[in-house]
Parts: C-alpha cells; sequence; structure tokens
C-alpha cells in the first residue's frame, strides 16, 4: 500500500478518536472505499506489468488463441478431403470429379488428359491444344476437394497450319 495513504489514515484515525470509537470506524470505512483501486507493491518499478495488465494480455491472447482454433476449424469443414471407406475408393472419388470438370470447361474439353490418382496426389498425362488449356488443367485438378498435391507431365502441342509453297 501508498505510505501516503497510510498516513493520511493514521491523522484521519487520531483525529476521529478524538469524537468517538463509532465515528473512527465509519470514517477509516469511509476512506478505504475512497481509494478502491490499491494497486501492487510493483507497481512503482519500472518494467514490471502489474496484474491488471499481466491479466488483461492472458485474456486477449487466450481470446487470439480461441479465434485461431475457430478459423482452423471453419477451414478443415470447408476443406476436408474426401473420406472413404478405402484411400483407392476416395482416389476414384476424385478421378472422377477432375474428369466432370474437364468435360464441362470449354477450354479443357478438347484435349486428351489422362488423369492419375494415388492418395490424393494427382499426375496428369497427355497432350493439351495449348499453353493456357495446360494452366486450367493443373488449377482445376488443384482445386478439386481431396487432392493434395498435382503433378503434371502434360505436353502441349500445337498444331501449325499447312503452309502453301
Amino acid at each position: 500500500m501508498n505510505t501516503h495513504f497510510l498516513t493520511n489514515a493514521m491523522i484521519l484515525n487520531t483525529r476521529a478518536k478524538k469524537l468517538g470509537a463509532a465515528f473512527a470506524l465509519v470514517l477509516s470505512f469511509a476512506l478505504l472505499s475512497a481509494c478502491s483501486t490499491v494497486r501492487d507493491a510493483t507497481d512503482w518499478v519500472p518494467g514490471v506489468d502489474s496484474n491488471e495488465e499481466i491479466k488483461a494480455q492472458e485474456e486477449k491472447e487466450a481470446k487470439e488463441q480461441r479465434l485461431k482454433e475457430q478459423q482452423a476449424y471453419k477451414d478443415k469443414a470447408v476443406y476436408e478431403p474426401v473420406v472413404a471407406a478405402s484411400t483407392a475408393e476416395a482416389d476414384a472419388k476424385i478421378n472422377v470429379m477432375i474428369s466432370k470438370k474437364y468435360s464441362e470447361d470449354p477450354v479443357v474439353k478438347r484435349d486428351d488428359i489422362g488423369i492419375e490418382v494415388n492418395a490424393g496426389v494427382v499426375t496428369l498425362m497427355g497432350s493439351v491444344n495449348s499453353e493456357e488449356s495446360a494452366v486450367k488443367a493443373i488449377a482445376l485438378a488443384k482445386s478439386t476437394r481431396g487432392v493434395s498435391r498435382v503433378i503434371s507431365k502434360l505436353v502441349v502441342i500445337q498444331l501449325r497450319p499447312a503452309t502453301e509453297e
């Protein structure tokens, strides 16, 4: 406690004793109530945080940790890989999903692309008509749920129109 506070309390207490014990008790209680915030003895030491500051920092860190855990849970729910009874079933589902995406895409639709899936790793093989088509095929495969990695063995074959000589 603050020595200044104690000195004032003792002076008031001796003055109140002259007026009566009951009044001294009321005055002491009022004085203590008026000084509701009693700080730690370490508050005056530079570099040492008070208990309130430490507690506030701990609460802030706990809140940030809860937010990170909630976000991780949301991310997992959104990007959770395909869950199947076996890896072979999951790989087959991934293969079907990628094939469907390719058949619906106008850029990749005409290309001859083979798809192999092994434990979530997709290997793309074959030939494509343009660099744009290869990039699009890789992007579609990467965006498929359950795919952990894409290996491209695609070859770009650009057909040149026959020139008349």
